[in-house]
């Protein structure tokens, strides 16, 4: 039996999205890219337009801005696309900082041809896709796209319904940023899926063990209509279009750690001898294509329609009705939306209010009349998933989750076992670290929370009792477990890796040592340089002339020398503020401090004053007093602007830091 999914004319609450490495969270890539030492340029192309636009905006709109992209700094972007950014967002309302990480899109044979005359389009190489999240918000997601003058993206933060769209206005070279639920009613939309055989996803919930991904990478093929190819100027601008589509797609693939390329393209510039899915499949199985899933888009067709769990076989097919903008402004959120939800049925998802869930064919949510005999349950407090039909209700659809537990564990349990899909090529590998994590056994009664290992691989145990496969074990054992940071609390069993060696979190508040880190005992290991102009906060550790620091909130404290080694992890760092012998005061000072330092021992001492750039502003070379070897000082400050400083007083081994404030 066939069965389709097609989405019906009904209010659909924008869904946002969103390089390769393996690590495919958005939130993981960024913490990969630090780890690796990669530097977060800053990046900053748009200000806030004050006047009065001319174009026409739509006349919901409550929070948007206006922005102008700079172009001198726009060209000097183009010329360096770095590998990691901090992108400055600034509105009328609350600016943000995106960090964000360059991402491939395409495979290795991808290509664009023109229809019907077969002419090959050569790829924009100036189209660069980023992935990440809003600093200080592991949990948001964040996807752009720049090219030619033009960036386009979204944003969707948590627990927020509705996202934020990033675009350029039609016929005008002015972007804006505005929250889609403002025109959330335009999103009339069902979908219809064809069932390709009648294998409910809760076939997939009964096996224990863990099932790996090993990492495989679906590659998906699109046609595209010859409306929007007129749209958007021709092939190439419906090429670029599309693509900026697909990065944020995939960011919402991303955050269920699936990871998607986009295979080829085929641009009609005539009407396209298709128009609905049926016929669409008829063409590309006669015809073709390199791909593991053929995606038809055009404007001509209301929803979307798509067969239901069809990797791999005749049926590997979807159809997605997207929009043009609305009133001059794009609606990407839209048509993202419409792409993630019929792929996700490609890939064996039903609907969450389908009579296939909850290990007893229920439904998930009542967001809609259910599909098949169960009783309708409520509706979730907190939002609905991709799947869903929740924009039709008032909790809306919350991105932030996803596509749920059940509805992500089959998706990713059909892309593991689907033979027709490769693996991830380029971009490293899907290693984790396995330390301290013990072997599967079936004797053991496993709750959510709960990892093991298995056949090599990191799994965690999700709370509809699945397996959530987190990567191939690597045989470093501190590979990416994060430093010991003195602004963190740590619970039981968390691992930190603290002067080239690995340590976990006991249940007496202590830490176990588990042993040093394969071929790396340097402390600086894979942490940045101190970057001047950068904005860091609490917990951001840097290294600066040979040594490791962290900022915790309000001074830069000195851990460690590079390549140095402790034996311990200490449960507290001292720094001046814990030294009964140490004081300087006045703080905060205006014209003058005192330094006074208790049993030195030595016969002399350095004064250091450091700005926050890290320049020094003051040096002063002290004898002791004897015979009990102590500091007693008095400095002028009068050469020093207002401001924050860092005072270092060094003697013999010894050195200490206290941040001061000057009025």
């Amino acid at each position: 039996m066939k069965r389709i999914f097609t989405f019906l004319v009904i209010s659909f609450l924008t869904i946002p999205f969103f390089a390769q490495t393996q690590k495919h969270k958005p939130n993981q890539q960024v913490l990969h890219a630090k780890a690796l030492g990669k530097e977060f340029k800053e990046i900053s192309l748009f200000e806030v337009t004050t006047g009065k636009t001319k174009t026409k905006l739509p006349k919901e709109f409550k929070k948007f801005s206006i922005l102008t992209l700079k172009s001198e700094a726009m060209k000097s972007f183009e010329q360096s696309t770095p590998d990691a950014i901090h992108f400055s967002l600034p509105s009328k309302h609350s600016s943000m900082l995106l960090e964000l990480v360059k991402v491939e899109l395409t495979t290795d044979d991808f290509s664009i041809i023109e229809m019907p005359s077969g002419k090959v389009i050569k790829p924009n190489t100036t189209l660069v896709h980023y992935r990440g999240i809003v600093k200080n918000s592991p949990n948001s997601i964040a996807a752009i796209t720049i090219s030619n003058g033009e960036i386009s993206g979204i944003i969707s933060l948590e627990d927020e319904v509705g996202n934020l769209v990033l675009g350029k206005l039609d016929d005008s070279i002015a972007h804006i940023l505005y929250e889609d639920k403002d025109i959330s009613h335009l999103n009339d939309f069902a979908c219809q899926t064809k069932d390709v055989q009648n294998k409910s996803p809760e076939d997939d919930h009964t096996k224990q063990e863990p099932s790996a991904n090993r990492t495989k990478c679906p590659e998906i093929f699109f046609d595209i209509a010859n409306d929007i190819v007129r749209d958007k100027g021709g092939s190439q601008g419906a090429s670029n279009y599309i693509q900026s589509i697909f990065n944020q797609v995939a960011i919402l693939y991303n955050n269920e750690d699936v990871n998607l390329k986009i295979s080829g393209i085929r641009a009609w510039t005539s009407v396209a001898p298709f128009n609905n899915l049926d016929n669409y499949r008829s063409y590309r199985n006669q015809n073709g294509f390199n791909g593991d899933l053929g995606h038809f888009v055009t404007y001509n067709y209301s929803g979307g329609v798509a067969w239901l769990n069809a990797l791999c076989g005749s049926y590997r097919y979807g159809l997605s009705g997207i929009n043009r903008s609305y009133d001059n402004v794009p609606r990407y959120s839209w048509t993202v939306s419409v792409i993630a939800h019929e792929l996700g049925h490609n890939f064996g998802s039903n609907h969450t209010h389908s009579c296939v869930w909850n290990g007893n064919n229920t439904a998930i949510d009542g967001c809609y009349n259910t599909e098949g005999s169960c009783s309708r349950p409520g509706v979730p407090s907190n939002g609905g998933t991709i799947m869903s039909y929740c924009h039709l209700t008032s909790v809306g659809t919350n991105l932030n989750k996803g596509f749920g537990s059940q509805p992500g564990n089959v998706i990713r349990r059909t892309i593991s076992r689907a033979s027709c899909v490769g693996t991830c090529e380029g971009g490293g590998s899907d290693e984790v670290s396995c330390a301290g994590v013990e072997e599967w056994s079936g004797n053991v009664n496993y709750t959510a929370g709960d990892k093991v290992t298995y056949q090599g691989r990191l799994f965690e145990r999700t709370a509809n009792n699945s397996w959530n496969d987190l990567g191939q074990c690597s045989d470093d054992p501190c590979f990416e477990v994060p430093q010991w940071s003195s602004n963190t609390t740590y619970n039981p069993g968390d691992l930190v890796v603290y002067q080239g060696n690995l340590f976990r979190r006991n249940d007496n508040n202590g830490w176990d040592s588990l042993g040093s880190c394969e071929n790396n005992n340097d402390p600086c290991f894979g942490i940045a340089p101190w970057s001047e102009g950068t904005n860091y906060g609490a917990g951001d550790q840097v290294v600066y002339q040979g040594n490791l620091f962290e900022w915790n909130g309000s001074e830069w404290i000195e851990l460690a020398a590079c390549a140095g080694s402790l034996a311990s992890l200490p449960g507290t760092v001292s720094f001046i503020d814990d030294q009964d012998d140490i004081i300087i005061y006045p703080n905060p000072a205006k014209e003058y401090i005192h330094i006074e330092v208790q049993n030195v021992n030595h016969p002399n001492a350095l004064v250091i004053i450091k700005n926050l750039q890290g320049n020094d502003v003051l040096h002063k070379k002290i004898n002791t007093v004897f015979p009990v070897r102590r500091i007693k000082e008095t400095l002028s400050l009068q050469s020093l602007a207002s401001g924050i400083y860092f005072v270092k007083v060094m003697y013999g081994n010894n050195q200490f830091t206290k941040k001061i404030t000057v009025n």
